[in-house]
């Protein structure tokens, strides 16, 4: 009774003009016998909608139809998935990812990724909040590279830490975790570095290097992460490399420092590294555009591969100390001097 036509009240009512009138809608659908309790009034419209939305709001964050969205990744690494988004540190609380929604610009999210990568965020503060890396602060013109070296093992010890935290790296067997370790940490640490003591130059830095490795050695180390600034205001990109990264079996630029691994798990290994690149890579695309994200991407292994030849000169350096059997056993084996990690 409350609707009134603006017209004569004989509207042409098809599916272009179906909403300019309400009254001829309505009275076309009394004309065609539809049941008066089958018109939905405004309250039960939005009703109506209301579940429609909840209905779609479940289907992107049902689980299984985010497994068809990774189809890409191999089977059995789609299985693990629960695994990986449930087993990183029970203790960890999840929080809303830093920043995120300022960079909504390509892809979804899905909530299982970002409970993943909250977690590996969370995991990674847990580990490196523990720890004092201010000995870098203290050095004076007398400093021994030997110290420098042994005060580097807390770096190395926390991003073991971080590592197993991880469900993938602690599950493998130990002798392949510290083959993993041996083989990539010179090759990786920087990242970690960069992150502990929050991307600053250290300027300080440069005559202590200058000293105890070559006159430019620092200021190639600086060339080089200057390209990974960009990551500043994203950390977690760069976490989520060391995680990539950690699964290499053969990414030295030594010919022979991988001959003697007898790895057990190889080709577990690659599917870690498929799946977590996979997820680095969704990552990127939700941060950025696509020509961003593949920027961004050869960015990172361009950079590991370039700070790869520095770690060759800094590991003849610590090769050539006179006092290297005085080093922290893990800084041994991290530089080839021993097989033992403790």
């Amino acid at each position: 009774s409350q609707l009134k036509c603006q017209q004569s009240g004989s509207c042409d009512i098809n599916i272009q003009t179906r909403r300019l009138c309400p009254y001829c809608r309505l009275k076309k659908c009394f004309d065609i016998k539809m049941r008066k309790e089958l018109i939905l009034s405004e309250e039960e419209k939005k009703s109506r909608y209301g579940m429609k939305l909840a209905k779609q709001h479940k289907k992107i964050t049902d689980r299984s139809n985010d497994q068809k969205s990774l189809a890409i990744v191999p089977t059995v690494l789609r299985k693990r998935k629960n695994l990986i988004i449930k087993s990183i540190s029970q203790d960890i609380v999840t929080y809303s990812l830093c920043k995120m929604q300022r960079f909504d610009y390509n892809h979804i999210l899905h909530d299982d990724h970002r409970i993943l990568l909250n977690n590996i965020h969370n995991a990674y503060q847990f580990v490196v909040d523990v720890h004092d890396f201010s000995y870098i602060e203290r050095y004076t013109s007398s400093t021994p590279f030997s110290q420098f070296i042994n005060d580097e093992t807390v770096v190395h010890e926390s991003l073991i830490n971080f590592f197993k935290c991880i469900p993938e790296f602690k599950q493998l067997d130990i002798n392949d975790q510290v083959l993993l370790i041996k083989s990539n940490f010179v090759n990786i640490i920087h990242l970690h570095h960069m992150m502990v003591h929050s991307f600053q130059d250290w300027t300080s830095q440069r005559e202590h290097m200058s000293r105890w490795i070559s006159k430019d050695f620092h200021s190639q180390v600086v060339r080089t992460r200057r390209y990974l600034l960009p990551f500043m205001d994203n950390p977690l990109v760069l976490k989520l490399a060391l995680i990539v990264f950690i699964f290499n079996i053969n990414l030295s630029t030594s010919s022979d420092i991988n001959q003697d691994y007898h790895y057990t798990s190889k080709r577990i290994f690659i599917e870690f590294q498929n799946f977590y690149t996979n997820v680095l890579w969704n990552y990127l695309n939700y941060l950025f555009d696509e020509k961003e994200a593949i920027k961004a991407m050869l960015t990172i292994v361009m950079q590991i591969l370039r700070y790869q030849t520095l770690m060759v000169t800094m590991s003849n350096s610590v090769r050539q100390t006179p006092d290297c059997n005085r080093f922290h056993s893990l800084m041994q084996s991290v530089f080839g001097l021993t097989s033992e990690i403790d």
